[in-house]
């Protein structure tokens, strides 16, 4: 399995020339999301820290090219990790966005999809609450409102599942994943 360094995925996603508030968002949801592969792994349960480090920091790397249409968004910067020798990454990013939660063809299965996908819902800027990011998605989207608010559900079952895995209260996982949160809003600064 070929993936790319920690230093190999932020040149890669340097190479996109996204804006600074896409990329600070992706330094944030990498740190979240290994952080949790790390307690996930420790657990015993099978699951590649360096792949879902890294998914997590491209996860967004189609986001210009899918921002008015056509393809939809996760599928494209999927599809580009392929072509690039990276197919390992294409299901994390490819069920990403929110809206894979309400599809059954998209939805995250494994655990570095569900992970990537867990720390998406949990990192904008800075780490929020699944309630407070999925408000300022229906903010900055009101057309897909009913959508989103029907992902509420899901992305919480998802962090419930994750909780579950790993012994710990949600309070607890809220603690653990908020703590690398913080850290990747420092390192994005």
């Amino acid at each position: 399995m070929a993936l790319p360094t920690r230093a190999q995925a932020e040149a890669l996603l340097a190479s996109y020339e996204l804006p600074d508030a896409v990329m600070a968002h992706a330094r944030g949801v990498s740190q979240v999301a290994a952080e949790a592969a790390r307690l996930l792994a420790g657990t015993g349960v099978a699951v590649d820290p360096q792949l879902v480090e890294v998914a997590a920091l491209l996860h967004d790397i189609d986001k210009l090219a899918t921002r008015d249409g056509g393809e939809p968004h996760g599928m494209v910067g999927a599809r580009w990790l392929t072509e690039l020798g990276y197919p390992e990454l294409g299901a994390a990013v490819a069920s990403h966005p929110v809206s894979c939660l309400l599809d059954p063809e998209r939805a995250p299965r494994d655990w570095a999809s569900k992970l990537v996908a867990i720390a998406d819902r949990r990192f904008d800027q800075r780490f929020v609450s699944v309630e407070q990011r999925i408000d300022g998605m229906a903010d900055r989207y009101p057309e897909y409102r009913d959508q989103l608010d029907a992902a509420r559900a899901p992305a919480h079952a998802l962090e419930a599942e994750l909780a579950s895995a790993l012994g710990l209260s949600a309070a607890e996982l809220d603690g653990a994943l908020r703590a690398a949160g913080n850290r990747g809003a420092v390192e994005a600064e």
